[in-house]
């Protein structure tokens, strides 16, 4: 099977270290600009529909008054909607693109409750399965670690949401959008079956 859609070209790794998993950073940016776009539109059409309201307020049941109450209300709100959702994208993805898995000799260094840096290493022994599947339009990573729990020194809180990933994700306690990723299927599986001595495989 070929890589999903966002997978790109690997640099070259040849030697036994620290992987840190290559991310573009173009995809956040226009996330991140759609957001801002949607966002400024939204605000532009409840201006729009302000000043109507004003000068057509006393002709509330004329076809033009149909209009502002009901079609740019409704614009404004899809904008909104918009800019909302491609706004949780964006940090979604300048998250991976900051703070990436880095596959180590040892495990997988990963990101998951901390605003910065990483606060979950996962050694390779308690990877059950490694796996890039397509859900939408976009892959994703997904490493499955049975009693992930384990991994979050007790916190009942990041434990119920580990919980919840895994049953959103067919087992998979961690889970990282990989839009922007540059480098193919393939040759992360390469990279993982060599910094694990072969003990974990990479699914795809």
């Amino acid at each position: 099977m070929t890589a999903g859609p966002g997978i790109g070209y690997p640099p070259a790794v040849e030697q036994k270290s620290d992987f840190p998993l290559p991310v573009a950073a173009a995809p956040a940016y226009l996330t991140a600009t759609v957001a801002a776009v949607s966002a400024v539109g939204a605000l532009v059409v409840m201006v729009i529909v302000g000043y109507l309201l004003l000068a057509i307020g006393h002709l509330s049941g004329a076809p033009a008054a149909t209009l502002v109450f009901v079609f740019f209300p409704l614009l404004a709100l899809g904008l909104l909607a918009s800019a909302a959702v491609m706004a949780l994208l964006a940090r979604a993805e300048f998250r991976l693109f900051r703070n990436p898995p880095v596959f180590t000799a040892g495990g997988v260094r990963l990101r998951v409750f901390a605003r910065r840096g990483y606060d979950v290493f996962v050694p390779w022994e308690r990877v059950s399965r490694l796996r890039i599947a397509d859900r939408g339009p976009r892959p994703f990573l997904m490493v499955d670690v049975p009693g992930a729990e384990d991994l979050v020194g007790g916190d009942p809180g990041k434990a119920e949401r580990l919980r919840r990933t895994a049953e959103r994700f067919e087992g998979a306690a961690f889970v990282y959008a990989l839009r922007g990723a540059l480098i193919h299927a393939e040759d992360l599986g390469a990279v993982v079956d060599r910094l694990s001595d072969g003990a974990v495989g990479l699914d795809y």
